[in-house]
């Protein structure tokens, strides 16, 4: 399951990359120039899409179904080099041979070079010649109405379901005590644990980072994974004792995600204990509908 957390996780910037719900192409074929004329092109130049640039990949101008007649013999890593000279472009894997089980999964107008993964499998290049006044699709099948459905055409989604570890009761209410473990080294006692009894595996804001991708200050666009003031420090304990709640700072003091929000389902850990408040409500807030009010006394 953690696999394919991480893996949905690579899924989305795939999509972010190839973009979602392109229109098909429109091939409006312009006459090319001489085969090596490529004036003006410079790093930050796109050549797709143009119809302009075909002597930058060709010794010739190529015709629909005849020689390819490619420069660096066919190299795609040269004929690529703008996607190859920097691993933050390399989103999937190249020149690996898939497995039996995933090699009968891709389908047959996805080719292979001699048995292996290459830029060609997914992208039809020739759609990139063309020039287009439309948005931009070179995936092959494409275009794809909904992000992943292209990933989908060789992974099996059923493989990477989406995993929510706060759903952590079972259909008979028990706890599921493999969800405990995404974040705890052990599964505590639900009935006794305080929190300063509780082992994580890694720190708190990084455990809910690896789904939460909170960007910017939170909430309020201001930063509150800080030490509080002493002032701060006593309205929270003023708060913990008057609403019955808790309201915890990481090892060092500061606060965390789970200053405010309670990370547990409701009914993991027993209703009467100042932890369970919250839990399974909107926002998982500790103080539900009045957190924010309460805390900074609005």
């Amino acid at each position: 399951m953690k696999r394919a957390i991480r893996f949905l996780a690579a899924l989305a910037v795939v999509a972010a990359f190839f973009g979602a719900g392109e229109r098909p192409l429109t091939a409006e074929v312009k006459p090319n120039p001489p085969a090596g004329q490529a004036q003006g092109v410079k790093d930050t130049t796109n050549i797709h899409y143009t119809g302009r640039y075909c002597g930058l990949c060709h010794e010739g101008t190529p015709a629909p179904g005849g020689p390819k007649k490619l420069k660096y013999g066919g190299d795609l890593n040269r004929l690529c080099r703008c996607h190859t000279r920097s691993g933050r472009d390399a989103i999937h894997p190249v020149g690996v041979r898939p497995s039996g089980r995933k090699s009968a999964r891709i389908p047959g107008d996805f080719p292979l070079a001699q048995g292996k993964l290459s830029c060609l499998t997914c992208h039809d290049i020739y759609a990139q010649c063309r020039s287009s006044a439309v948005r931009k699709v070179s995936l092959r099948g494409g275009p794809y109405p909904r992000r992943t459905d292209f990933c989908f055409k060789c992974h099996d989604k059923r493989n990477y379901r989406k995993l929510d570890v706060h759903n952590q009761l079972n259909a008979r209410r028990k706890i599921v005590a493999e969800k405990c473990l995404y974040c705890h080294v052990k599964k505590p006692d639900v009935k006794t644990a305080t929190f300063t009894d509780l082992k994580y595996i890694t720190d708190i804001e990084t455990l809910c980072r690896r789904c939460h991708l909170v960007r910017g200050n939170h909430s309020g666009n201001f930063n509150h994974m800080i030490k509080p003031s002493a002032k701060s420090l006593a309205r929270m304990k003023q708060m913990e004792k008057k609403f019955g709640i808790i309201l915890p700072l990481d090892s060092n003091g500061k606060m965390t995600c789970i200053t405010c929000h309670n990370p547990h389902d409701k009914g993991v850990i027993p209703a009467s204990r100042p932890s369970a408040r919250g839990a399974g409500s909107k926002f998982r807030h500790r103080l539900p509908g009045r957190l924010c009010i309460e805390c900074h006394q609005m």
